[in-house]
């Protein structure tokens, strides 16, 4: 029953050998443990990209779950039975030994499948509550209120520009560090203006900020008529 590759997923502490028996007993499948599983209360960004990295590079030995009620788990399982063919065999250890080594010495599977995962949290965080929180609080650096909803792609421009990059938190969750500084803030709302204007019913009390943005705002949009004698 313990062919090689049950083995050392066993000693790897992946499967203990009584589920290994049970499952080729009932028909039933084997979840894995290790750095490819967790909820909306365990695991990180890299347990979530090491999941579904592994079942897309695997799919004839590895099946990916994700379970939408109780905690959101998510992980990987195997079939004992399509697993300990003699026809996986070798696919079977191989899979097994990067298993247990993800467990065990180093958990990164794919760096750059962990990098766009970060990526696509960032770019939901926009759309779910990061657009609204920053609208508010351009709008108190100004004092006048103003819409962001047309500015996703300068926001990416403007977080480049400052070097912020985004960064996983938790369990599934992405930080901005530096987002909310003064420099940033203050160039999001001058990229606000300029795109859609001050409008004037929105106006609360303009801050010291306020003022010299607007102020810069109208200025550069000033030109002095041709036949117009301009002294400095």
């Amino acid at each position: 029953m313990k062919n090689e590759a049950f083995a050392i997923l066993i000693d790897g502490g992946i499967i203990t050998e009584d589920v290994l028996f049970k499952a080729l007993w009932d028909g039933s499948t084997i979840g894995l443990h290790g750095p490819w599983e967790g909820s909306d209360y365990s695991g990180d960004d890299l347990n979530e990209s090491n999941q579904r990295s592994l079942a897309r590079d695997y799919p004839d030995l590895l099946r990916g779950y994700s379970r939408s009620f109780g905690h959101c788990e998510y992980g990987l399982e195997i079939d004992p039975r399509e697993f300990g063919k003699w026809a996986n065999r070798e696919a079977a250890v191989d899979l097994a030994k990067l298993l247990s080594g993800l467990k065990n010495d180093w958990p990164v599977y794919d760096e750059q499948d962990n990098s766009a995962l970060i990526q696509e949290r960032a770019e939901e965080a926009w759309g779910n509550y990061l657009r609204m929180d920053l609208t508010r609080e351009v709008g108190d650096q100004l004092g006048a209120g103003v819409c962001l909803d047309d500015l996703e792609e300068k926001f990416w421009e403007l977080l480049s520009d400052h070097e912020i990059w985004p960064e996983a938190e938790g369990h599934r969750d992405v930080i901005f560090p530096g987002i909310r500084d003064e420099p940033f803030i203050r160039d999001l709302a001058k990229a606000a203006i300029e795109d859609g204007g001050l409008d004037p019913w929105t106006i609360r009390e303009l801050t010291d900020t306020g003022y010299a943005i607007v102020g810069e705002w109208m200025a550069q949009d000033f030109r002095v008529p041709d036949n117009q004698l301009a002294l400095f």
